[in-house]
């Protein structure tokens, strides 16, 4: 990384050693040798104090840059892994909605319209743990990224419930009000899909930051 006060260092460190070389000469001229050590001295251990004093804020600037680097390094691991957990959970919702999962014999609780001990509810809950440490980390945000798991989590647990009522209440999907069921479940699956991807441009839009 290319320092940019570094210019300005070297043109102010020449013109110095410039001044001082031309004022000894002129000293030397004028046959006033004493004089002229004296201020070679002075000038040598002013050139040697400024070097310290650079060198000193130089590794002050690197320890800050390096912490930084290791800063946006944890920083960017996180938002992988958040990335890695969203992924699951999506994956997982597909399969336990429309896939394998989505079985006979299922557990009483999935029957019943929960999500406890799913693999779904697993998936989410790793999800929140994930946001809940990114949080941390970006302490001025509060807790947007745990919000944004728990939301998720909400229309999962509602879509599981108006699952239960399209599979086993029969006869409210033949009355008049099976079409406000399968409207209501079609809204759940539009507000989890609009969430999830604005989950994920969120995160997206985190790692560009901290890139």
């Amino acid at each position: 990384m290319k320092n940019p006060y570094a210019l300005g260092f070297w043109c102010v460190l020449t013109a110095l050693v410039l001044l001082s070389a031309t004022y000894f000469y002129g000293i030397m001229l004028a046959h006033q040798i004493d004089k002229a050590m004296i201020f070679l001295d002075s000038a040598v251990a002013l050139i040697a104090v400024m070097a310290i004093v650079v060198v000193a804020w130089a590794s002050v600037q690197v320890q800050r840059v390096k912490k930084r680097q290791l800063e946006q390094g944890k920083m960017l691991v996180l938002i992988w892994d958040t990335k890695v957990a969203l992924r699951r959970v999506e994956t997982v919702f597909d399969r336990y909605f429309w896939g394998s999962y989505w079985q006979p014999g299922r557990t009483f609780a999935e029957v019943m319209g929960e999500l406890t001990g799913t693999p779904l509810e697993k998936s989410l809950e790793a999800l929140k743990k994930q946001c809940l440490e990114l949080d941390k980390q970006i302490a001025d945000e509060g807790w947007h990224w745990l919000n944004n798991a728990r939301e998720l989590s909400d229309v999962a647990t509602a879509m599981a419930r108006e699952r239960y009522q399209l599979d086993f209440c029969d006869v409210r999907a033949d009355g008049a009000g099976g079409a406000v069921i399968d409207r209501d479940f079609e809204v759940l699956v539009y507000t989890w899909t609009a969430r999830l991807k604005s989950f994920d441009h969120q995160l997206d839009e985190i790692e560009v930051q901290y890139s």
